[in-house]
């Protein structure tokens, strides 16, 4: 029967998050918004909680110490500044996630926004790893089957991936007012590439706004160029181009409305895509395993169907390896993408 744990009694009991402490607070919703509730919700804290700790504490015990490590090479021959082992494969991956994901998207822009996307990438690949190991069974038995549910995976709860994908929307529209506040104060917002450069050889460029005036303008001026102008006329003096003007904005109104609905639609889609394809590689190596239990028999039959499943589990966990990094590669990837749009000229 103890063996029968290593499964557990339900395939949900792998992914689902357990409660460590009593509840710790109350979020007094109950809204009703017509479409959907939100009713009022209890918080507590959870195994997945601790795993989003302990995903932390890995990166703050990583990171530091090599960049500490590379800092202690500055100075040194070229051979001796070579990275080898553990640092030289971190090194592989980051360069990979700068090179060939950030910088075809961001260009000149990409150093700026690589520790939040190294940062996002590293976090989900360590939780998605961590929920691979059976931390929780080798806990349980360590302790003598006292201690129950000491892991999971984090990245398998939808509000650990939503919490990640408002980080992604947070800095997604921020980077875009921000760009336009910096165009702004350089006077470069709304010229081309070739207005510019005619201003660089002429020695006439654009006057750039005060910092304040960026400020306060930045926010309305992403907004304004947040739906596309279908009829904007390029002169204004006349009264056909009056008309333009009025149908533009009724047009620019309904576009906004429907490029509101698709910039929370995205993060959402980040958050589902993480959060359904961790659950179900669990749901489904906890079912495989449950069959050994399930199909009860003969010694001979016990044997085959756990031989079997055994199997299965070995290759669907090489499955789910590959899944664990190719979900962090597409979660950063979408948002790096996102980012790109947010900050161009015209997004």
């Amino acid at each position: 029967m103890n063996f029968l744990l290593l499964a557990s009694h339900s395939p949900e009991d792998h992914v689902l998050p357990h409660r460590f402490t009593d509840k710790l607070f109350t979020v007094p919703a109950d809204w009703d918004l017509g479409i959907f509730q939100i009713p009022t919700t209890d918080f507590y804290f959870t195994n997945h909680h601790l795993m989003t700790l302990v995903a932390a504490g890995i990166m703050l015990l990583i990171f530091p110490a090599l960049g500490r490590r590379y800092a202690a090479m500055v100075g040194r021959p070229p051979e001796e500044r070579v990275p080898r082992g553990f640092a030289n494969l971190i090194e592989a991956v980051m360069q990979f996630i700068r090179n060939d994901v950030a910088r075809p998207v961001l260009g000149d822009k990409t150093d700026r926004f690589m520790p939040f996307l190294w940062t996002v990438f590293f976090y989900i690949l360590i939780c998605n790893l961590l929920g691979m190991i059976p931390l929780d069974s080798i806990i349980f038995f360590a302790s003598g089957m006292r201690l129950k549910h000491i892991g999971g995976t984090a990245t398998g709860n939808i509000m650990i991936t939503a919490g990640l994908a408002i980080c992604s929307f947070i800095m997604i529209h921020f980077s875009g007012v921000k760009q336009v506040a910096v165009e702004l104060m350089a006077g470069t917002y709304g010229h081309h590439d070739h207005d510019d450069d005619h201003a660089a050889h002429t020695g006439h460029g654009h006057s750039g706004a005060s910092a304040g005036a960026a400020v306060i303008q930045a926010p309305f001026l992403y907004i304004w160029n947040f739906a596309p102008h279908v009829f904007a006329p390029e002169k204004t003096n006349s009264i056909a181009a009056a008309l333009l003007w009025f149908a533009d904005v009724v047009m620019w109104a309904i576009l906004l409305g429907l490029e509101f609905i698709g910039a929370v639609i995205k993060p959402f889609a980040l958050a589902m895509r993480l959060f359904a394809n961790m659950v179900a590689g669990h749901m489904v190596l906890a079912s495989i395993l449950a069959l050994i239990f399930t199909f009860s028999g003969s010694i001979a039959a016990n044997v085959g169907i756990g031989a079997i499943s055994a199997i299965g589990c070995a290759a669907l966990s090489l499955l789910e390896l590959f899944v664990a990094l190719l979900q962090a590669y597409i979660f950063t990837f979408l948002t790096t993408l996102f980012i790109g749009a947010s900050i161009a000229p015209e997004h």
